[in-house]
C-alpha cells in the first residue's frame, strides 16, 4: 500500500518543485518518514494518507480516484485537503478546527509542519521564516490546539521553531 501511495504521490507532484528547488514528492516523503520514526505511526492506512497529503490539492488527482486505499486513508486526505485557493484567516480556524477533531489528521498535520518549517528555512527568506513561525506558534502550537499539549508533537515542533528562529538575522 505504501509502495502505491508513494507512487500516485509522485506522479501527482511530478514536476513541482519545492521552494528551495527540490522535487515536491521529498515533501510528502519526509512527511510520512516523520510520521513514523518522529511520531510513532505505524498504521499505513496513515502512512499512506501522508504520503498522499498535498496529491488531491495540488494535482487533477481526486479523493474519487483513490479507491484503491483504505476509507481510512480517503478520510485521512479528504480532511487533509485544503479546498479554498485563499482561505482567510476565519476559513483556515475553521479548517483547522475540523483536523483537530481527528487525532491521526493532527499528527499528519504536525508532520506536515516540521516538513514545512524546514522548507521555510532552506528557502532562506527571513521575513517569510518570521511569518511562518509566528503563525505556526498561533494555528498548530496556540491555546487549545490539540498539538500544543501532544507529549511528542509539541516538542518537536516547538524545537524545530527555535532552530528556525535562531537561525534568523536579528
Amino acid at each position: 500500500m505504501l509502495t502505491r501511495a508513494f507512487d500516485v504521490a509522485e506522479i501527482a507532484h511530478r514536476g513541482q518543485p519545492r521552494r528551495q528547488g527540490t522535487p515536491y514528492i521529498d515533501h510528502p516523503l519526509e512527511v510520512a518518514l516523520l510520521l513514523r520514526d518522529q511520531l510513532g505511526v505505524t498504521d499505513p492506512a496513515i502512512l499512506a494518507a501522508g504520503l498522499l497529503h498535498d496529491a488531491v490539492e495540488d494535482s487533477e488527482l481526486t479523493v474519487g480516484d483513490l479507491t484503491d486505499f483504505p476509507e481510512r486513508t480517503r478520510q485521512l486526505v479528504t480532511l487533509l485537503t485544503d479546498t479554498a485557493s485563499a482561505m482567510t484567516g476565519t476559513m483556515r480556524r475553521a479548517y483547522y478546527r475540523e483536523i483537530w477533531k481527528d487525532p491521526d489528521a493532527t499528527l499528519i498535520k504536525a508532520a506536515d509542519r516540521l516538513s514545512n518549517i524546514r522548507d521555510v528555512v532552506a528557502h532562506g527568506d527571513p521575513e517569510f521564516t518570521r511569518r511562518y513561525i509566528r503563525k505556526t506558534h498561533r494555528d498548530i502550537l496556540g491555546k487549545g490546539v490539540p498539538l500544543a499539549s501532544h507529549p511528542v508533537a509539541a516538542p518537536l515542533l516547538r524545537a524545530a521553531l527555535q532552530d528556525a528562529a535562531r537561525g534568523l538575522p536579528s
